[in-house]
Formats: structure tokens, C-alpha cells, sequence
């Protein structure tokens, strides 16, 4: 292979720090669209403001498993021998015993197993039975109402929607729905516990707000539902639970979300959670495609996204354990105080963050000893870091991948390894001034000093112990306001053009003890792991390597580390693997073919032939 005349440099000092790493201060600066104060003592019984911003205290909040969240459960496999047949007819509604008709409106008052049919061009049924079970079997419907709430629970202490075998059901809204004397706010709306399930369809079209809304907790089964809403999809208050079912959702505001923060009645019961554990769902939101107010898990299922706010939002944990997800668009993609990532596999397409872990108070920090927080060549992060104005420009109109940010960061990447490579014994360079270069590791341990585990945010972390996450960011690909910690699985980051963006961010530490970590982006913000028992090799290019080109890291015998083909230029890249051995010198590979299973670009093992030799690195 020939060897080029370029720079190339390991930039690992003391294994913490590649380059440089900076966090605007306003960078994650953001009120929650939640709302309500999180009660952390669970003494505290104190009634919730409805209008006050979500604060979460994360470093004492404790994840709620799926029993702590207390959902009632109801027997769902009713029968229906004996049910009461309802049938719908504008002006001659009929029903059996504890069923009422008053002009279009039919209203169910006792328990029971009810079958509905036929049409309502602008009626409603309406569940009043306090304290009972309703099951309404929906077998052909089609309803209407020019009040909010079609269907509207005004009280009882469960009801499920079983929708029919082989049966079509429509529930809808007028453009000019009022609100009801109840205080409906949805297509489909429920004070009481809500369950649907079934084999048959429903689409669901909430014009004015929401389309299916529970007060308590919203459990979808079963069943083919679509929703589409002028604000949020389908709303649990209390927790939101999908366990199976095909949904579709296009929401005017988020798609799937949990707000409530505390029950005065039951403070030890956790709220605002979002669960998924099965089912295939395909959300489509204006805001975040899943927001919860405490917490969001999920276990199982498929999940696609295209949102334009957060892909998943939670304000305190967001757990991913199984499962599949997919965000073709998003602002930021997984964001929340706390990210667990312990299974199951994404891909994550967003226009700023990839990963981020905050507080929502955003950083105080300053930029560290770097001439009152320039960047290396004298850029500064553009923007004012707050999210982007909604119908005006999308999603990641504040986050500017320009060819003028890229030409910038090529400038800052010559400019560093030019005056860092010598402080790096593997660098390739054939003169470098010793002037210069002390004067380079001395800004280089600055650096390292002002971003040091003291700086993180209290509880701000993201933990990833299992599951392969793939993401393409065009601002931080992973950022933490505090610590991150890796002990297994895969990430692969291909991170931003914009010198003002790195792809990888931290203000605390980055400990890594396992799995396989492969991040590569611009050069201006670039940071590696800081510590940890596995081996790390970060590296500066010295030149921009061209979107489609592999860039592969090979041992002493020939043998492919890694290699990954990024759809985006790239200057740096930061490897952390099992088969990286602290001491050992590394072949960086330009281009070349690759042989190897391919995930998305990323190829662990096999082997590479042709291509250029770039240099070699020592792994610490």
C-alpha cells in the first residue's frame, strides 16, 4: 500500500481527550413541554401545579419497573352470548337494558358487554357508569360528533374497546369540535382506565386536539388503529402502555405521550411513563414522535419515527431493552436525564443530537483555556443552541452543516494536528518546531483539566451495557452533560461536518469497559473515552476522508479491527474494541475493499485490500 505525504495523529493524551471539547453554554438549554413538578418524596401528597415546568431530581429518581406502574388489569377476553346489541342511526339510535338514547346521543350506564353497529353523522356514545366495567365491542362502526369525545368515558372504572373480527370502525371529530360539558379534549376520550383490543380497525381523526386520550392509563392490546390528530396521538395521563397491535400515528403535536408527574391519591404510584413492549408502530409527529413527563422503557416491538422535535423524550429516565427503532428524522433523538441502553437496536437519523443526556438546565460550563472559548482555527459553535421554530425551516434549522462550516473545520484539523503530532509519538511528521509543539501539549492538558469528571451535571448520564445503536447526527452524535459509562454493545457514530459539533460530548467522564465504540465527525469539538479498562485509539486525519470511503483500522497481522464507511466526510475517528490492546501500534487504511459482515457500514473483522496506508497509531 503507498504511504501519502499527510499528518496523521493519535491525539489520546492520557487516554481522555482528542483535540478539543467545548459546551456552549446554551447548547442544551430547554422548557420542557411537560408540565407539573415531579414529587421525588413519595410523603409528598402536595397537589400538582398544571402549569409549572417538570423538574426532575435525577440523581435520587429510581427507575419504575413495569409492576411499580400499578396498571389495573381487566379481562379482555369477554364473551359475547349474552352482550346487549347497540345499533347506531342518526334520529333512531335503539338499545337493550341499561342502554339510553337522547336524539343522537346514546349513553351506557351499567356494566356490562355491549356490541355496537351502525352510523352516527353527528352523535356520540357516552360510557356514565361510576365504578363499573364497560366493554364496548365495536363491530361496523362509524361516528361523528361535532363535540369532542365521539366516544367519551365521563365515568366508570374501566372500559375496553374490543374492536370485531374482520370489522372497520371510524371514530372522528368535526374541524369545529367544541369541547364537551365534561371536558373532552379528544376523539375519543376516557376519565376512567382505557384499553383497547381486538383483531378489527380503527381510525381515529381527533381535528381539533387529541385523538384518543385517558385520564388514567391508555393500554392498546391489539388491533389495527390509526390516529391521526391535530395535537397528541394517543395520550395516557397516567402511563401510556402498547403491548401489541399495528398503529399508526400523525399528530399535530407529540405522537405518544405521558404527562402527568405525580397522583395526590397515590404517591408511591409512578406516573408520566411511557412502556412499549410489543407491536408495530409507525409515528409520524410534529413535536416528539414519544414524550413522557417521568419515564419512558421499551422492551419489545418496531418502532419507526419521523418527528420534528425528539424522536423519545423523557424528562427523567428513557430506557430501550429490546426491540427495534428506526428515526428516519428527528431534532435530537434520544433525549432524556438518564439514557439506559441495554438492548434491542436503532438507527438514529437527527439534525442536532444523536444521544442526548441533560438536565434541561443546560451547561454553565466555560470552554476551557482555549482564548475565552474559541475553537482551534477561531470558530465558535453557531446558533444559540435553542430547537428550531416548528413550520418554520423543520427540524435542525439552527444546526449549520454549511460547506463553509466544513472548509473551517478541515482548516481547524490541519491547524491542531500540525501543532499537536509531535506530542504524540505516532504521529507521521517530518519536522515539527519544539517551540510549537510544547506549546500544543500545553493547551492539550488545559483542556483535559477544564472538562474533567468535576464538570458533569448531578445524575446526567448515559449507561450502555447492550444493543447496537447507529447514528447519523448533525450536531452531537453522543452528548452528555455528565458522565457516560460503556460496558458492552455497539455504537457507531457518524457525526457532524460543522466544526461547532463533535461526535461525542461530555462534560464529565466517559468510561468504557466493553463493547465496541466508533465515532467519527468533524474535528473541531472532537473528544474521545477518558478512562476505563478498554483500550481506545482516537485519531486526527490531518485531510477530510470523502463520504463512501472506508476508513479501516488493522493490528500487526493484517487483521481488520474495525472499518466503517460513513455517509458524511469525516476528519477524526475515535475506536474503542475488545480486540484493541493498550501498547499495540495500528494501520490506518484509507479506502480499499473491505470483506466482512456490514452493519450499516461498520465492519468488525475481515479483512481489507488495496487502499492507502494513512499512518499508524498506539492504542492506550
Amino acid at each position: 500500500m503507498k504511504k501519502p505525504a499527510l499528518m496523521f495523529a493519535s491525539l489520546l493524551v492520557g487516554g481522555s481527550l482528542l483535540l478539543t471539547a467545548c459546551s456552549p453554554a446554551s447548547e442544551d438549554a430547554e422548557t420542557t413541554s411537560s408540565t407539573g413538578t415531579v414529587q421525588e418524596d413519595a410523603s409528598d401528597t402536595s397537589t400538582v401545579s398544571t402549569e409549572s415546568e417538570v423538574t426532575v431530581d435525577l440523581a435520587s429518581l429510581t427507575e419504575a419497573t413495569f409492576a411499580d406502574l400499578d396498571v389495573e388489569e381487566l379481562d379482555l377476553a369477554v364473551s359475547t352470548a349474552n352482550a346487549v346489541e347497540v345499533t347506531l342511526a342518526d334520529g333512531g339510535s335503539s338499545g337493550g337494558s341499561g342502554v339510553s338514547v337522547d336524539g343522537d346521543v346514546v349513553t351506557i350506564s351499567e356494566a356490562g358487554v355491549y356490541v355496537l353497529s351502525g352510523t352516527l353523522s353527528d352523535g356520540k356514545v357516552v360510557v356514565d357508569a361510576d365504578g363499573e366495567d364497560v366493554h364496548l365491542v365495536l363491530d361496523g362502526v362509524d361516528i361523528t360528533s361535532s363535540e369532542s369525545g365521539a366516544i367519551e368515558v365521563v365515568a366508570a372504572d374501566q372500559v375496553a374497546l374490543h374492536l370485531a373480527s374482520g370489522s372497520s370502525n371510524a371514530v372522528a371529530e368535526t374541524a369545529d369540535a367544541t369541547e364537551s360539558a365534561d371536558g373532552a379534549n379528544a376523539a375519543i376520550y376516557a376519565s376512567s382506565d382505557l384499553f383497547i383490543t381486538g383483531d378489527g380497525e380503527l381510525a381515529v381523526e381527533g381535528a381539533v386536539a387529541d385523538g384518543i386520550t385517558s385520564k388514567d392509563s391508555l393500554v392498546i392490546d391489539s388491533g389495527t388503529v390509526s390516529v391521526t390528530a391535530a395535537d397528541d396521538g394517543l395520550r395516557g395521563k397516567d402511563h401510556l402502555v402498547i403491548r401489541g397491535g399495528d398503529l399508526t400515528i400523525d399528530a399535530g403535536g407529540d405522537g405518544l405521550r405521558s404527562d402527568n408527574v405525580a397522583d395526590a391519591d397515590e404517591p408511591d404510584k409512578a406516573v408520566g411513563v411511557v412502556w412499549i413492549e410489543g407491536g408495530s408502530l409507525d409515528i409520524t409527529a410534529a413535536s416528539d414522535a414519544i414524550d413522557a413527563a417521568v419515564q419512558a422503557t421499551i422492551t419489545g416491538g418496531d418502532v419507526a419515527i419521523a418527528a420534528e422535535d425528539d424522536a423519545i423524550h423523557a424528562d427523567g429516565i428513557l430506557r430501550i431493552d429490546g426491540g427495534t427503532v428506526e428515526v428516519t428524522s428527528s431534532y435530537e433523538g434520544l433525549e432524556a436525564g438518564v439514557i439506559l441502553l441495554s438492548g434491542g437496536e436503532a438507527t438514529i437519523v437527527s439534525s442536532d443530537d444523536g444521544l442526548n443526556a441533560t438536565d434541561g438546565s443546560g451547561s454553565e460550563l466555560g470552554m476551557g483555556g482555549m482564548g475565552g472559548g474559541q475553537m482551534p482555527g477561531g470558530d465558535m459553535p453557531s446558533g444559540d443552541g435553542s430547537r428550531p421554530e416548528r413550520g418554520s425551516g423543520g427540524p435542525g434549522a439552527s444546526s449549520d452543516a454549511s460547506s463553509d462550516d466544513s472548509t473551517s473545520a478541515a482548516a481547524a484539523t490541519s491547524e491542531v494536528a500540525a501543532t499537536s503530532a509531535s506530542a504524540v509519538s505516532a504521529a507521521l511528521v517530518t519536522s515539527v518546531d519544539t517551540e510549537t509543539a510544547d506549546t500544543a501539549t500545553s493547551a492539550v492538558e488545559a483542556s483535559t483539566a477544564a472538562i474533567g469528571g468535576e464538570s458533569g451535571a448531578d445524575g446526567v448520564r448515559i449507561e450502555i451495557s447492550g444493543g447496537t445503536w447507529m447514528i447519523d447526527a448533525d450536531g452531537d452524535g453522543v452528548d452528555s452533560n455528565g458522565s457516560v459509562e460503556m460496558t458492552g454493545g455497539t455504537v457507531v457514530v457518524a457525526g457532524p461536518t460543522s466544526s461547532g459539533n463533535g461526535a461525542l460530548d461530555y462534560d464529565g467522564s466517559f468510561t468504557i469497559d466493553g463493547g465496541t465504540f466508533l465515532a467519527t465527525g468533524s474535528a473541531g469539538m472532537a473528544q474521545a473515552p477518558s478512562g476505563g479498562d478498554q483500550a481506545v485509539v482516537g485519531v486526527s486525519y490531518g485531510q477530510t476522508v470523502s463520504a463512501g470511503e472506508a476508513v479501516t483500522v488493522v493490528d500487526a497481522d493484517g487483521d481488520v479491527v474495525a472499518s466503517f464507511t460513513s455517509p458524511k466526510d469525516s476528519q477524526t475517528l475515535v475506536l474503542s474494541s475488545p480486540d484493541l490492546v493498550a501498547g499495540d501500534t495500528y494501520t490506518v487504511v484509507f479506502g480499499g475493499t473491505v470483506s466482512g459482515e456490514d452493519t450499516d457500514g461498520l465492519v468488525v473483522g475481515g479483512t481489507v485490500s488495496g487502499g492507502t496506508e494513512a499512518g499508524t497509531v498506539t492504542a492506550s
